[in-house]
């Protein structure tokens, strides 16, 4: 009887352990790119008191629990090892990037009541001595205060946020690829900090840089939404004059955009002083520019204006329009050109200058009669009413006037 009693016990135990690695083998784990690289990290680890030695953690950090239930802990320890100095030198000398590039996967594993597991890793991997490493947090700060919520962003990834700002633009660039992302999920007031930190974006360590002045363009119409009118004229507002007026025409032609969505969000605005006088800085800053590739700019403005409905016609009959039909006798042809393609292409498809006969139409078709019968022929071309039928030369569509 005592042996038989002995065999049940072990096939208990047996079926109880068996239960035990079904359940384990249940447990999901954090990701596959995870899973890879701690596979590969295992290859080259001979015993376990290797994962003890040269821990990065303080005293007052290792008191902290680092304990989960989502996944098997030997799991995480394993991940969260990663960042140890020790394994660049004998597993992979971009380990600690795997490990940046992997952590927005970990946090959403564990979830954000777990994030107390991942925080000191993630500090450390913020400062980091490489560069490549906190550039790949900086591209995926944005998704991982998705994960994380308010309340943990603005404690724990606002003051990383605010380091890389400062950083290399190597750095800067992921910040700035998804700032309309992160700004957004902040609460307003710690949304307005930053307007005071948007015109640094301007500034770059090498000014031939030009993709990260067209990427905060880009980034400054998105942010329009996010910010009160008075804040956009106050402080977007010098920024989008400033690019329109770059040196690389990429940069002015998504900043022509950006003033155009602005006037847009002006002229909606509650207080109608700021699309005036936001429009009147325009006449004074591009059509009245010295340069002519100034009053040039004026033309892009105006003519994205009327193609993107960014003001009713009669509002820019009143505001805009005469300055831009003055331009007809504009010195430069290049300014001319394009004035008659506006007019021809884009002006005159509107209703209110197809249906409605007022003055301005009237001032419209003489300004169109006159560059008709300007000295330039790619001028009289785009200011034809049929150019397939107006003859000029084999030159007329030069690269000077074409890329207008």
């Amino acid at each position: 009887m005592g042996k038989l009693s002995n065999c049940q016990n072990e096939v208990c135990i047996e079926d109880q352990l068996n239960c035990t690695l079904i359940q384990d083998d249940t447990v999901p784990l954090i990701n596959d790119a995870v899973e890879d690289i701690v596979e590969s990290t295992l290859r080259y680890i001979h015993n376990d008191s290797d994962l003890n030695t040269n821990s990065c953690f303080s005293p007052e950090e290792e008191k902290k629990p680092k304990i989960q239930d989502v996944v098997p802990q030997a799991l995480l320890d394993q991940y969260l090892s990663m960042t140890d100095p020790s394994r660049a030198q004998t597993v992979d000398t971009e380990i600690a990037k795997h490990c940046a590039y992997s952590l927005p996967g970990v946090a959403l594993t564990l979830g954000r009541q777990n994030w107390h597991c991942l925080k000191d890793t993630y500090e450390t991997l913020a400062s980091d001595m490489q560069w490549k490493v906190r550039r790949t947090l900086a591209f995926s700060i944005h998704e991982l205060a998705v994960i994380l919520g308010d309340q943990l962003t603005a404690g724990d990834l606002v003051p990383v946020f605010n380091g890389f700002l400062k950083d290399l633009d190597e750095v800067r660039i992921g910040v700035l690829k998804h700032l309309h992302d992160f700004l957004k999920l902040l609460h307003p007031d710690k949304r307005r900090e930053y307007l005071y930190q948007l015109q640094e974006f301007l500034v770059t360590d090498n000014s031939r840089n030009w993709r990260f002045r067209a990427e905060l363009a880009e980034q400054l119409i998105l942010l329009l939404d996010l910010y009160s009118p008075r804040d956009i004229y106050d402080y977007l507002r010098p920024i989008a004059l400033n690019l329109c007026a770059d040196k690389v025409s990429s940069v002015r032609w998504i900043s022509y955009k950006l003033v155009s969505e602005m006037v847009k969000k002006l002229y909606n605005a509650p207080t109608p002083t700021f699309v005036i006088d936001l429009m009147n800085e325009l006449i004074e800053r591009f059509y009245r520019c010295p340069k002519w590739s100034g009053r040039q700019a004026f033309v892009f403005i105006c003519q994205t204006i009327i193609e993107d409905d960014c003001l009713p016609m009669d509002h820019f009959a009143e505001y805009l329009l005469p300055h831009l039909l003055h331009l007809a006798s504009d010195r430069v042809p290049n300014v001319r050109v394009l004035l008659a393609k506006t007019l021809r292409q884009t002006l005159l498809e509107k209703e209110y200058f197809l249906m409605c006969v007022n003055s301005h139409q009237e001032a419209v078709e003489q300004t169109i009669v006159a560059l008709q019968m300007d000295n330039d022929n790619d001028v009289k071309y785009f200011a034809s009413i049929h150019p397939a039928s107006t003859k000029i030369s084999d030159d007329a569509m030069s690269t000077a006037s074409s890329t207008y």
